[in-house]
């Protein structure tokens, strides 16, 4: 939601569900930049499923790889991360698994030295360890998270 109100371009591969939650909120906002960066090659059915919002310039479609492409890989996912590290100026990594896919990502080159933001939870110490900055919630769920930690 603060991406959104920022209007911040988020740029994501919106694989899981919640991602897919999170890109139907994002689409709800008329300003709201989007780059979706796919696994796979981009299809021609694309075009007219999210024609209005490519056509206000807000959302782009990027891929490295050919339309004959359909599946997406192991492989393939791993090359789409490492654009998308390479495009983010930023991450936003809410859970990282140590070992996972996505800890090998921040580990490259395309990702290393950029600012990562994460959540207060023990499985990202290794994370917050290597220097990634917890993230805390402006406005009135900052003050509620205080209060928690405060209480009295």
């Amino acid at each position: 939601m603060e991406q959104r109100q920022l209007g911040y371009c988020v740029v994501s591969g919106f694989n899981s569900r919640m991602e897919q939650s999170v890109f139907r909120f994002l689409r709800q906002d008329v300003l709201q930049p989007i780059v979706y960066v796919l696994g796979r090659g981009i299809q021609p059915t694309v075009q007219f499923e999210y024609e209005r919002d490519i056509q206000l310039g807000r959302l782009l479609f990027v891929s490295p790889f050919e339309p004959s492409v359909s599946t997406v890989t192991q492989e393939t996912s791993d090359i789409r991360d490492l654009l998308l590290a390479d495009l983010a100026d930023r991450f936003f990594i809410p859970y990282v698994r140590p070992g996972g896919n996505l800890e090998r990502l921040l580990q490259s080159e395309a990702a290393r030295n950029k600012p990562i933001v994460t959540l207060n939870l023990p499985e990202n110490a290794g994370l917050i360890r290597r220097g990634a900055r917890i993230y805390q919630p402006p406005g009135l769920l900052a003050h509620s998270a205080a209060a928690q930690t405060n209480p009295g």
